[in-house]
């Protein structure tokens, strides 16, 4: 992949063979619109094997089976946490946007206070892309209305959940695009995020995605989600 450095932070860039602009909607599907969302749910990925890593270099893992967040953690989920909220401030009418500035420190805080934890690499790519190999959780190409990334009319953060026709093959929404997510993967000082961004373009987003950064320091296109072992 190609490798894009700014500052404190790594790009690696697993690039698809190809990428086509499927559909033409960007405003994103009405799935969700007069529904009242539970953000706190989460969905189960079973134990078994998966298909890892890039198209030319592909490996199969097995895992044990967890829980992920269906969303990314909110603002408003983020800010009821006593232990990690200080300082975090969003206006009413974002209470639903994805909480970001928020560091890897601050995430492992948050999960560890709702009784979860961070997903490693190996458990967020395989609740991103199934067990198939795929390069976007729906599927292998880019298709624009079903994630939020540059290529979107607004070219911004969304709210949480906004994209359900882009869930994944287990339900997991947002894998792709709208703000980066942290994980426990590391590479020497930098912690490892995964997914891709409402401010990177659609090459960036991919499962196969990931982003380097100090584990202390928090970007407005940086948030997570947890994950929790199921209960054997």
């Amino acid at each position: 992949g190609n490798m894009v450095t700014a500052g404190a932070l790594t790009l690696s860039l697993m690039l698809p063979l190809a990428v086509h602009a499927a559909g033409d909607s960007s405003a994103g599907d009405t799935k969700n619109q007069g529904k009242s969302i539970n953000y706190s749910e989460m969905v189960t990925v079973p134990a078994g094997k998966f298909i890892s890593g890039k198209v030319y270099a592909k490996q199969e893992l097995t895992l044990p089976a967890f829980q992920i967040n269906k969303y990314e953690v909110t603002n408003e989920q983020y800010a009821k946490v006593a232990k990690v909220h200080q300082g975090h401030e969003y206006y009413p009418e974002e209470a639903h946007m994805p909480a970001v500035f928020v560091s890897e420190v601050e995430a492992e805080d948050y999960c560890q206070a709702v009784g979860k934890r961070l997903p490693s690499e190996e458990e967020w790519e395989k609740a991103a892309r199934g067990t198939d190999g795929r390069l976007y959780p729906w599927g292998n190409e880019f298709a624009k209305g079903q994630c939020v990334t540059s290529e979107t009319a607004e070219g911004k953060v969304a709210e949480v959940g906004s994209r359900a026709k882009g869930e994944s093959p287990y339900g997991a929404v947002d894998m792709a695009g709208n703000v980066w997510e942290w994980t426990t993967g590391s590479d020497g000082r930098y912690s490892i995020l995964r997914g891709g961004s409402f401010y990177g373009e659609a090459w960036a987003a991919t499962v196969l995605s990931k982003l380097s950064s100090i584990p202390e320091d928090g970007k407005e296109y940086t948030g997570f989600r947890c994950v929790k072992d199921v209960d054997k």
